[in-house]
Formats: structure tokens, C-alpha cells, sequence
């Protein structure tokens, strides 16, 4: 089992999220900006516009987002791909991050919380539809 933190070899399950929780090694995810949480998930960036922007998003729009941060990274907000290409719990390529609608910018999305990444997936799906998540979205 790996650390938290360590880069993603492959889609987390839900069932390594539960045993990373029960055995303490999950703190990380579910005290730092898991799903729901708002919490900071070890980067800043976003807060009021970004939380009302989330509580305005519809039950289905949460639900996408929950179920496609799950199924892309574990919920992980601060995680990466082995080569470096996708980071975040959207799993956000740089140019498309950078490029999103209402992304606050930087390089990287694992740099902001779960919420603010989750606003920017919400937002980029409205506009191309859930294409940027074959498996997933």
C-alpha cells in the first residue's frame, strides 16, 4: 500500500479510499479537502465565489462531480499521474486547466482545494461536454 500523497499508479478504488481511512494512513483525504469537506486539500485558492458557486451547481451537477473525482483519482485533490501529465482529483492536464472555464489559473490543479477543482470539471463539462473524462465522466 502506498503512502498518502504518492502519485496515482492507476484508478484508486473505493475500497483502498476505506482501508486507507480505517487505517489511519487516510487522513490526508478525509480531514483535507476530501469530497464535500471544503476543506483546503493542501492547496488554497478559491473560497466564497467558489463555494457559492458550487452550492448554486444542481444535485446532478455534485453528483457528476463526486462520482467522476472518485472514479479519476480517489477524490484526491493533491494527486498526480506517474508521468506528471495529469494532476488533481479531475486529473486535469496543464492546458486544460489553464485554459477552463473559471479556473483560477497556476499550473497545476493540485495547487486548490477539491471544490475549486471540482467548480472548474462542473464548468469545462457544461462547456465541451464529459468528453475530457472518457472513462470517467
Amino acid at each position: 500500500m502506498r503512502a498518502p500523497g504518492a502519485i496515482r499508479t492507476g484508478i484508486v478504488t473505493g475500497a483502498l479510499v476505506a482501508t486507507l481511512a480505517l487505517t489511519g494512513a487516510g487522513a490526508a483525504i478525509a480531514g483535507g479537502g476530501a469530497i464535500g469537506t471544503g476543506g483546503d486539500g493542501g492547496g488554497g485558492g478559491g473560497g466564497d465565489a467558489y463555494d457559492r458557486k458550487w452550492d448554486n451547481f444542481s444535485f446532478k451537477d455534485r453528483k457528476w462531480a463526486q462520482r467522476t473525482s472518485e472514479c479519476e483519482s480517489g477524490g484526491d485533490p493533491n494527486i498526480h499521474s506517474p508521468g506528471g501529465t495529469y494532476h488533481g482529483a479531475f486529473q486535469f492536464s496543464s492546458p486544460t486547466w489553464k485554459t477552463s472555464p473559471m479556473s483560477p489559473g497556476g499550473e497545476h490543479a493540485e495547487k486548490y482545494r477539491w471544490k475549486v477543482q471540482a467548480v472548474v470539471a462542473v464548468k469545462l463539462k457544461h462547456r465541451d461536454g464529459a468528453g475530457h473524462w472518457p472513462v470517467c465522466g
